[in-house]
């Protein structure tokens, strides 16, 4: 068996999301992998103020105010993840 004094963090990856598109408000479901210590959402930029990890492989956040169209990122210890496709806020 191998030990390490080195905490090994695994970088968050986005691989889908759902709906594609919603109002203030909407709830996300954000699909992945490595979300368990999910720190931030993001919506084009804009730092989410709800959000809950329901797995390591998903995050349920809502669409704060003043989110913009764009890509949605995720924050954890080990790094950050952007969606491929843009987020729009209708």
């Amino acid at each position: 068996m191998l030990n390490s004094n080195v905490e090994f963090r695994l970088t968050p990856q986005i691989t889908s999301f759902s709906p594609t598109s919603g109002a203030v408000g909407t709830i996300v479901t954000i699909t992945g992998v490595s979300l368990t210590q999910t720190t931030s959402v993001t919506f084009g930029g804009v730092k989410a103020a709800s959000f809950t990890v329901n797995s390591d492989t998903q995050v349920m956040a809502t669409v704060p105010t003043r989110a913009k169209t764009g890509k949605i990122g995720i924050t954890t210890p080990g790094g950050t993840a952007a969606s491929t496709t843009s987020f729009t806020v209708n």
